[in-house]
């Protein structure tokens, strides 16, 4: 999809099925993690299928592997926003689910911070947190041992700087190089660190030098989002990324502390005997304690048919105003 001010963004759309979809009224955007692909959620689709409802790949620029400059977009977390918000306008989507994984929690976070209007509801996979992760510290480490950067020196202009990007793009080449003499052990300790490229550094350091207060500024936002968007939350007790405490504390937060907004199931959609229909998102927490941060296909199955469940559900259901507790 082509934008008169530059901008592009690559998609794909089942929207040819539908006569055939289950629920003609939804739509599901799918938002990848870092490194990006066409069959990131490949076994996820599968599982939910062509004919369930509208379902949309959206490639951020930059870990579609492609440069991330396109016009007036640059690769800013604001701008990718705008971009999101731009495409649902230009195809008539008013408002939609989505599912992110990982990295890709960054991207939407931000989104639903900027434009919660624009949200039905979140199915979240192992996602980035509203703190430093583990994998952050990792690669941190990269950045300064490896790849020489130092944050508090670089402005975000320069990293559209070509000298520097050459520079960067040999360095990470290298440290790619090395990362694959590694034992399969120290390479699981790493995850997905050990095959990003240039371009997904390139993006994730844009993202974070973006807005002035960098990721601390990033995770403000989190820790305020619209507390009304329903919410399908899976993650791995054995991530060594992304740790199970890490998002237990957003779960509590926005789902089942004595602060958060509660939704009451109105009508059962299916016979589930064992739903707690005074708060909705309870019922779709997941934890799994035989997998890892790659959730998004060791569990794709059971993800595909959960993820339908919540978004059969979601339209009976109502906000259930309670006082906020001190």
């Amino acid at each position: 999809m082509d934008f008169d001010d530059g901008r592009f963004v690559n998609y794909r759309d089942n929207i040819d099925n539908r006569d055939q979809f289950e629920l003609k009224n939804k739509t599901i955007i799918l938002i990848t993690g870092v490194p990006g692909g066409i069959n990131y959620y490949k076994r996820i689709q599968s599982s939910i299928g062509q004919q369930f409802c509208r379902r949309i790949d959206f490639y951020i620029r930059g870990f579609d592997k492609k440069d991330e400059r396109r016009g007036q977009y640059q690769g800013g977390i604001d701008q990718i926003a705008k971009l999101i918000d731009d495409f649902m306008i230009k195809i008539g989507i008013q408002s939609t689910i989505f599912l992110v994984h990982s990295y890709g929690g960054i991207v939407f976070k931000n989104f639903i911070y900027l434009k919660p209007h624009k949200v039905e509801g979140l199915i979240q996979i192992c996602t980035i947190p509203m703190t430093i992760w583990e994998g952050q510290k990792k690669l941190e480490k990269l950045e300064l041992q490896k790849y020489n950067l130092d944050l508090n020196k670089i402005q975000y202009e320069t990293l559209s700087d070509e000298n520097f990007r050459q520079q960067l793009k040999q360095k990470i080449q290298q440290t790619k190089e090395s990362l694959q003499m590694l034992s399969e052990q120290e390479k699981f300790q790493l995850g997905p660190i050990v095959a990003f490229s240039f371009l997904d550094i390139i993006a994730m350091l844009k993202i974070r030098l973006s807005v002035p207060g960098k990721y601390h500024e990033i995770f403000h936002r989190f820790r305020q989002l619209n507390q009304n968007i329903p919410r399908m939350i899976a993650y791995s007790k054995n991530d060594v990324l992304i740790l199970s405490n890490t998002l237990e504390e957003e779960i509590y937060q926005y789902v089942v502390g004595e602060n958060a907004v509660q939704r009451r199931i109105t009508k059962l959609q299916s016979p589930e005997p064992h739903l707690d229909v005074n708060n909705f998102s309870s019922n779709y927490i997941f934890r799994f304690d035989d997998t890892t941060h790659f959730l998004q296909n060791e569990k794709s199955n059971e993800l595909g048919i959960f993820a339908k469940h919540f978004i059969r559900q979601i339209d009976s259901t109502q906000i259930v105003t309670n006082q906020p507790k001190i």
